[in-house]
């Protein structure tokens, strides 16, 4: 949870660096290099800072903490099944329609 609430404030940082200030007049003509070279430093910034977030804060492969058969395994036999079971339901309603025509 912690690591959560981190990333959360990592990422409205980096929302409020990185995006421009909303509803604020636009500058005048004479000014609008300057505003538009410190968006994209603004913009490189924030740029890097999320890579090496997502850098340092991948998550640990499957098999590392035994998730691998306690969640995957499990997670997948189920969706496979399902969906197994959905393309049966479904050939069932295609021979019900099929006896039953309208």
């Amino acid at each position: 949870l912690p690591s959560v609430l981190l990333l959360a404030l990592g990422a409205c940082a980096m929302l409020n660096l990185a995006a421009p200030a909303a509803f604020v007049a636009a500058p005048s003509s004479a000014l609008r290099g300057a505003v538009v070279a410190e968006q994209t430093n603004t913009a490189a910034a924030g740029a890097a800072l999320g890579g090496a977030a997502a850098g340092l804060l991948t998550s640990a492969p499957a098999h590392a903490f035994g998730m691998l058969y306690d969640e995957v395994i499990p997670y997948a036999g189920a969706t496979s099944f399902a969906i197994m079971w959905g393309i049966v339901l479904g050939f069932v309603l295609l021979r019900l329609q099929e006896a039953f025509p309208e």
